[in-house]
């Protein structure tokens, strides 16, 4: 037996786990790039989620030629068999949108097993994941609010089509801006975040692409990850009083309650995400609505939490004010965290070619082994 006892990190944190290009989550200066490029930069008025599926898959940013040439391919690959629209449909209507995008999403796979022998078709079916997942969530939807399938019109973008299937109302143009920053802003958040390591260690399980992006929205289901969206307006929505929120607040904090959407596992400065989403809050949010009483309490979570936590480096992080933001364009509480699916199916298949151009060794960490050493079999009559 070896003597060597090989060292715990719990939650792997501070361990590389991939080499990878895409994007770089700087936690001390508080930046999140894509290629290099800003987060802000990406998100100002007019670059569309396609434009940035495009630098994602490309390295760089597209030209109108490369940039018509996906918003084609969008077009194309988003159709979904009749089938697989009624098994969207029916499990919305017996479980969570995660749960039944995931599902929904398992069976967009063929009907063999053997990737291996296809893996010069990985960016292709990578990006037709993109553009059926985004058609899924409103699939789902339409089912939750009991509308016909209607689903994509041609010459619509992803945060267009996104948008009017889950709201069922035409979107205004602020309404598309607003959607296509959230997007965006959720494509990718380096290879070390919980669902885009899981879509990598699937992949190197040389598994089929609908089974990566499948086990990563399971990951992302979860409120430490990505449900986080919805519990923090959840506990807005409880408060309900913006000049009640101050008081309920401190009192959380006293109990040691975790504030949904505060603080983050590498940010140790506010979350340049969340500085976007408040600039979109300002321009989408209605003085007099019921969101911008929640948005002013998230707001004094803000100030509360920060003057409590920010010497611990606990600031708001992406879920704080995102809630806020969708539910100010129409988007239904349960469907936030599919979006966030949607989105992050870039993020996820860019990893996923990374990680088969990378040789694609599959995972195999360590543990450290804390049970009996030997023990003899005792029989069932003298136990």
């Amino acid at each position: 037996m070896t003597t060597d006892t090989p060292h715990y990190t719990p939650g792997l944190e501070g361990v590389p786990i991939a080499e990878s290009a895409i994007s770089l989550v700087n936690g001390q200066a508080g930046r999140l790039t894509y290629r290099g490029y800003s987060i802000e930069e990406l998100t100002q008025p007019g670059v569309t989620f396609e434009e940035v599926v495009a630098l994602l898959y490309d390295g760089e940013l597209p030209n109108r030629a490369r940039l018509a040439e996906m918003v084609s391919l969008f077009e194309e690959y988003r159709g979904l068999t009749d089938q697989q629209v009624e098994l969207a449909r029916h499990a919305a209507q017996q479980t969570h949108p995660m749960f039944a995008l995931q599902a929904a999403v398992a069976v967009l796979g063929p009907m063999d097993n053997d990737f291996e022998r296809k893996v010069d078709t990985v960016q292709t079916r990578g990006l037709q994941l993109v553009a059926k997942v985004g058609q899924l969530v409103g699939v789902i939807a339409e089912a939750i609010d009991g509308r016909p399938h209607e689903g994509a019109r041609s010459g619509e973008s992803m945060a267009r089509s996104m948008l009017r299937m889950i709201t069922g109302k035409e979107p205004n143009e602020l309404d598309e801006r607003v959607m296509n920053a959230l997007l965006i802003l959720q494509a990718d958040h380096s290879a070390g975040n919980a669902s885009t390591f899981t879509s990598r260690v699937v992949t190197s399980t040389k598994a089929e692409p609908n089974a990566v992006v499948s086990s990563a929205i399971g990951a992302l289901s979860g409120p430490a990850h990505g449900g986080a969206n919805e519990a923090s307006l959840r506990l807005f929505m409880d408060i309900a009083d913006p000049a009640k929120a101050e008081e309920k607040i401190e009192r959380l904090l006293d109990d040691k309650y975790k504030i949904p959407g505060f603080g983050h596992r590498v940010y140790h400065v506010k979350d340049p995400r969340s500085k976007v989403i408040q600039t979109l809050a300002d321009e989408v949010i209605k003085p007099g609505s019921k969101e911008h009483d929640l948005y002013q309490i998230a707001l004094t979570v803000e100030k509360v939490a920060t003057e409590r936590l920010g010497h611990r480096g606990l600031y708001p992080n992406v879920d704080l004010f995102s809630g806020c933001v969708f539910a100010a364009i129409g988007i239904p509480i349960d469907l936030f965290t599919p979006i966030f699916a949607a989105s992050r199916t870039a993020g996820w298949t860019a990893n996923m070619r990374e990680q088969w151009e990378s040789g694609n060794r599959i995972f195999r960490p360590a543990q450290v082994y804390t049970g009996h050493d030997h023990r003899a079999f005792v029989p069932m009559d003298r136990r």
